[in-house]
């Protein structure tokens, strides 16, 4: 059975229940559970095979990717013992992915010169690249892409910056018999996805919305990085919570907090204001608590299947209606019912 190769840029606190959670269905062949499809095709996570990986960290680069991924900033809990690989953590270029305050203390930046990316990906045989450099990284997120492009390989951008929502970028990559899918990975369950559930049940009951916020606190280095660099995550959010109200709702406001404790937990308040008969106030606060890195691997794991899956099949050119499935920022929003439906349709008809 053909495994679908993959490289991941960025081996931080999201690669690492990536790896760990490949790792633990490969090991669990039976297991389903916490699966959003436990097959893609034919394909199972545990069809899922890294063979090279980018980092600009001296603590990751040259090491073999099931030993990096345990680089002292990166702080999640535990899924299972990664298996072994023979990926090898390779020098990417810096550009803009590491900002000054990161620098010594998140980031020991390599004094290695970096590879020539292409050149590493069509070595290893490379199907799917995926994105996990920090948000606000968009030249070079803009980088990989074109390396992905140059090597053959189909892109998936777990990050905000615009890839996946530019027509052009994508048709490049469906002339070549590939596809890019983005931008921004969809939680499993997220604060984002919970807000938006409940805002458009509030709009199915007639309630006019005065007041949506969420606040989300970590102590991850992605939470760090959102300190200086949030503009981008903030609009991704508050962009797709948007496409649902009215002209006459109040706006989405989005808030981050970097808790100063190194942890992968992540906890959201999420307060919801609005106008019921006779314009009486109705108030909601819910909150939700996760390890947020994991919450996004698996996800990610649908999204490296779905890009092999669309190729092998043929279908490249409509990867866009897999996007709105899998991501905060898709070249097309839906509800979320309707991005499901559009997902399995994909999947059926190549049943």
């Amino acid at each position: 059975m053909k495994k679908i190769n993959v490289g991941i840029v960025g081996i931080g606190s999201f690669a690492k229940p990536l790896v760990e959670g490949v790792s633990f269905y490969t090991k669990n062949p039976e297991e389903t559970t916490g699966l959003l499809h436990s097959k893609i095709g034919h394909y199972k996570v545990s069809d899922i095979n890294f063979v090279c990986a980018f980092d600009v960290d001296e603590r990751k680069v040259g090491k073999k990717l099931h030993e990096a991924i345990f680089a002292v900033a990166n702080i999640t809990r535990e899924i299972t013992k990664p298996l072994e690989y023979e990926a090898v953590v390779f020098r990417g270029p810096t550009l803009d992915g590491v900002i000054k305050e990161m620098k010594d203390d998140f980031v020991h930046e390599s004094k290695d010169e970096s590879v020539d990316v292409a050149k590493i990906l069509k070595e290893n045989r490379t199907d799917v690249l995926i994105n996990l450099v920090p948000s606000g990284s968009d030249e070079a997120s803009r980088f990989y892409a074109q390396e992905a492009l140059k090597a053959g390989c189909s892109f998936v951008n777990c990050v905000p910056s615009p890839l996946a929502t530019v027509a052009e970028l994508r048709e490049e990559f469906e002339e070549k018999g590939l596809v890019l899918l983005g931008d921004d990975i969809k939680s499993q369950l997220g604060a984002t996805m919970l807000n938006r559930f409940l805002l458009q049940l509030l709009k199915i009951r007639g309630i006019r919305i005065t007041k949506t916020h969420q606040e989300n606190k970590g102590g991850n280095a992605d939470h760090f990085n959102l300190k200086y660099r949030f503009e981008q995550k903030e609009k991704s959010k508050s962009g797709t919570l948007q496409k649902f109200l009215d002209k006459d709702d109040a706006v989405p406001t989005v808030a981050f907090t970097y808790t100063g404790e190194p942890s992968g937990h992540k906890l959201v308040n999420i307060t919801i204001e609005g106008e019921i008969f006779g314009r009486t106030p109705i108030f909601i606060t819910s909150v939700i608590e996760d390890e947020i890195s994991i919450n996004g691997a698996g996800t990610a794991s649908d999204a490296i299947r779905m890009a092999q899956f669309l190729v092998d099949t043929k279908q490249q050119k409509k990867a866009q209606w897999a996007c709105p499935f899998l991501f905060k920022t898709p070249p097309e929003h839906m509800t979320d019912t309707e991005a499901a439906e559009a997902f399995d349709k994909l999947l059926d008809s190549a049943a």
